[in-house]
């Protein structure tokens, strides 16, 4: 329990100026947030700050990670994050409610935080999970409801320490690659709209074939965006952009 207390001090200090609840159903939820996170197998939590109860969790649970949707709380995720990582999971959680409570409150439900970890699953074997956090309410005694989406990465083979992002949504500004730093920059689009439309395509594993068919554009045109999104990112390679795309907050 010295490992959930630990993040009760930190969660204890989310904002508690809003109260309004976005009021959607499990169906609402999917077709609103859940279109954003395919860079691999997921499932998805509905998690309380304030009880560190898990209020549903997504039955593919246990395809990913062996766990029963029963077994998989908190508890079994602090317990079972690779050692080395850990201490950035604390301070990441900790700069998400400090970055929160440095925003206009017209802008609390326009961010979502990500960042990805090592995890052991049931078998023993460690898998490389990205956990996306949405806010969906926030408790006015402090504390929020929120919408947790945990990605496979593993088969993209991703090393290095953890990393954050701030990723805007609905118009908002980006905050990428923020991890271990104490002030939250603005980051420049290096890409552009059509650019980050085509990479959004492309992270859902679509061929320049089949996005060029879904946006009426000709093949040629999807293939030059590619080869921008490789030359603006300095990567050699789509498995190489993806990958980056991921970690810096891209997609």
């Amino acid at each position: 329990m010295d490992k959930v207390n630990k993040l009760l001090d930190i969660w204890d200090r989310i904002p508690q100026a809003v109260n309004e609840q976005l009021d959607l159903s499990q169906k609402d939820i999917i077709n609103n947030y859940m279109d954003v996170f395919h860079f691999g197998e997921y499932f998805y939590v509905i998690f309380n700050t304030r009880t560190t109860e898990m209020e549903y969790v997504n039955p593919n649970v246990e395809k990913l990670l062996g766990y029963t949707q029963d077994e998989f709380q908190l508890q079994i995720v602090l317990d079972n994050l690779h050692p080395d990582d850990l201490p950035y999971y604390y301070h990441y959680e900790q700069s998400a409610v400090r970055f929160f409570s440095g925003l206009l409150p017209e802008l609390f439900f326009k961010y979502k935080f990500a960042y990805d970890y090592r995890l052991k699953i049931k078998d023993n074997s460690y898998k490389r999970i990205q956990q996306q956090i949405v806010p969906l309410y926030y408790f006015p005694e402090g504390g929020a409801r929120t919408l947790g989406i945990f990605t496979d990465l593993t088969h993209l083979n991703i090393q290095g320490i953890p990393k954050l992002s701030f990723i805007g949504m609905k118009g908002a500004p980006s905050y990428y690659n923020v991890h271990l730093k104490e002030e939250f920059h603005l980051s420049s689009n290096i890409f552009t709209k059509k650019e980050v439309e085509i990479l959004n395509y492309i992270a859902k594993g679509l061929t320049s074939e089949h996005i060029a068919k879904h946006l009426n554009r000709s093949i040629f045109t999807v293939r030059n965006h590619r080869k921008n999104l490789l030359h603006k990112s300095g990567c050699a390679s789509v498995p190489e952009l993806l990958v980056k795309s991921i970690r810096e907050g891209w997609v």
